[in-house]
């Protein structure tokens, strides 16, 4: 009998579900987007290596759950590659961020390969150039100075045997300590040769900003006369144009004029953050005991409102020019993801691939009263979130109104004498997807004539989900109403 009704109370709730984007008919498809936020050109030196592409997926109307409304968020990237000295390193890839290595090039000439990400319909290319190692012959005579080195205009007028060696410190080459005029025009190069060069894009540099760098391109130059550290990168896609004494850590990123874009800075170089329904945040973060802040580039950095340390998975509030970085008690053996809800300036870091435990305020709510009184679905849509409750009374109601009670999620034949949500028939659908409920409890109380309903369950993968709604519930179209209740 239990078995009849549960397929009878699921009626309904078809009935009543929330309408997507599409029902409307003035609604224009979403398509999806794929786009690279790396340059589609890379060039790494000739020794083997491990690089990362970033890569933004915006899904389109193809990937709306029919039921909650809720756009998926995995991540189905396909990546390839045409070269057999790459390998596409998937256990260290993560949404947003695919992982490669290049073999050492041993082969005496510069060599290139493909990288293809693709979703569905829609691909992007990368093209990865590897230099070779130029052995000199017997009884050449070198040339300039060896090694990657700055030349230009205030090096004797582009004389190579005058250039500024720069040195290898922590992943980069660097010239510190540079004297630079605003009518100076410069590049990199390396064992001297003019040819085999770094160059940018033209645009004079502004001080403590990176710049893709290009092969062939024009000579660089800085906005602002002055003394400078140079760095590139030992990857030779970036470099870092900073003020004397600062590091490519500090460095901040160019974006287009007027673009909305938030970073996690003080955990080596500054880290762009993704959109992930309703919040932004960094994956896979390294941190350390001196804490990270947030910049913003239209308003500018955030630290923590109080100094102190929190502990993994807290609400961590920040204001805009605290001084306080923010701190969290880490495992050094672990990696992190930091979330921001940019609305309410809260912060949390979790383990990777966790989800913050934020409380959803939900907008919508459905629910369908049967035959028998005591079996009823509670139905909540909210900000990325729809939460679908299998509700059942141990006594039945009176004039169609939920009592003010309690449930507890349990299975079956063990609920006797309990008000319980059934498990195998209540689910959460967030940014993690679609998962059934194994654990939790939802309260109701009845505030000013409205449904006052506070969601806090457990996930099948151990996510905590928080919900709160109030208002009334939408009527039933079969069995009875549920009624407003009378206080």
């Amino acid at each position: 009998m239990k078995q009849f009704l549960k397929l009878l109370f699921a009626l309904p709730l078809l009935l009543v579900a929330c309408n997507t984007p599409s029902d409307d008919p003035g609604y224009t498809p979403k398509v999806p987007k794929l786009e690279l936020l790396s340059e589609s050109l890379m060039q790494v030196d000739g020794e083997a290596g491990d690089y990362t592409i970033l890569y933004n997926l915006e899904k389109g109307d193809e990937a709306i759950d029919s039921e909650t409304g809720i756009t998926d968020k995995t991540s189905p990237i396909t990546s390839t590659t045409d070269a057999s000295w790459i390998t596409i390193e998937r256990d260290r890839s993560f949404y947003g961020e695919l992982a490669f290595s290049v073999a050492k090039n041993e082969s005496g000439e510069k060599r290139s390969g493909k990288i293809t990400l693709s979703y569905r319909i829609y691909s992007v290319e990368v093209t990865v150039e590897q230099a070779a190692a130029e052995a000199q012959k017997p009884g050449d005579e070198p040339t300039g100075i060896k090694g990657w080195t700055v030349v230009g205009t205030m090096t004797n007028n582009w004389d190579v045997n005058s250039a500024i060696a720069m040195e290898e410190i922590d992943g980069y080459y660097a010239a510190r300590g540079v004297e630079l005029s605003s009518s100076d025009s410069f590049k990199f190069i390396l064992d001297g040769s003019m040819q085999d060069c770094l160059c940018g894009n033209g645009q004079p540099a502004e001080r403590d900003y990176k710049y893709p760098t290009q092969k062939y391109g024009s000579d660089l130059r800085v906005k602002e006369s002055g003394r400078y550290d140079l760095y590139i990168n030992k990857a030779l896609t970036t470099y870092y144009v900073m003020s004397e004494g600062k590091s490519p850590a500090e460095a901040h990123e160019v974006v287009a004029p007027g673009e909305d874009a938030w970073y996690v800075s003080g955990v080596g170089e500054e880290i762009r953050m993704h959109n992930a329904g309703v919040f932004v945040v960094a994956s896979n973060v390294a941190l350390d005991a001196d804490g990270f802040k947030i910049r913003n580039t239209l308003t500018g950095s955030y630290g923590a409102a109080a100094d102190a340390e929190a502990e993994v998975g807290d609400e961590i509030a920040i204001l805009a020019d605290a001084e306080n970085n923010i701190k969290v008690k880490y495992d050094a053996s672990k990696k992190y993801d930091i979330y921001i809800k940019v609305d309410i300036l809260t912060v949390w870091v979790v383990e990777s691939r966790q989800l913050p435990n934020y409380l959803y305020e939900c907008t919508g709510g459905e629910g369908a009263w049967f035959d028998g009184g005591k079996n009823f679905y509670i139905h909540l849509t909210g900000d990325g979130i729809a939460v679908t409750l299998d509700c059942m009374l141990n006594t039945g109601v009176s004039d169609g109104i939920i009592p003010e009670t309690t449930f507890v999620v349990a299975y079956g034949d063990d609920c006797e004498g309990i008000n319980y949500i059934i498990g195998e028939g209540s689910q959460v659908v967030n940014t993690d997807g679609k998962r059934g409920v194994v654990s939790g409890e939802v309260t109701i109380k009845h505030i000013d004539g409205e449904y006052d309903i506070t969601v806090d369950v457990v996930n099948l993968v151990q996510h905590r989900v928080r919900a709160h709604y109030r208002g009334g519930l939408v009527k039933s179209a079969i069995g009875y109403d549920i009624a407003l209740p009378n206080k």
